[in-house]
């Protein structure tokens, strides 16, 4: 990883609690620092309260309530320039994004996360789980 993509704050949305504590520890172990949220309304309020160091969002598709794409809609309307980085165990795309796949590897998130902060400063990405689909 660029040293330049150190200590950037990614923003990582699931509701399943597993996932969030995995990809917190795989990020933060690559030098990122990382807000987790259970649910998008919760992150929300977390990227409003961090809205000027998050870099990235990272989230799942499917949650209850509000979905990944809802919320990333809703960032993104506040700060177009947003980076947003999509999780699914779907193989489906959500529009035309990049995605990763559940479940995935270390390999994958970590190159799928550099990916969106340096190939693609502005545009979107999608992350599912069985492989890395476009």
């Amino acid at each position: 990883m660029a040293m330049s993509r150190q200590f950037e704050t990614i923003l990582v949305v699931d509701d399943e609690p597993a996932i969030c504590s995995l990809v917190k520890t795989l990020l933060e172990r690559e030098g990122y620092a990382v807000l987790i949220a259970g649910d998008a309304e919760t992150a929300t309020y977390i990227y409003e309260e961090h809205s000027a160091e998050v870099a990235l969002l990272l989230t799942d598709v499917k949650m209850p309530g509000m979905n990944g794409v809802e919320l990333a809609d809703r960032i993104l309307r506040r700060k177009p320039q947003m980076r947003v980085l999509f999780m699914s165990g779907s193989h489906r795309s959500a529009r035309d994004f990049v995605r990763i796949s559940k479940p995935f590897t270390q390999a994958q998130v970590i190159g799928r996360v550099g990916m969106a902060l340096e190939r693609f400063p502005a545009a979107t990405v999608q992350v599912t789980a069985a492989g890395i689909g476009n």
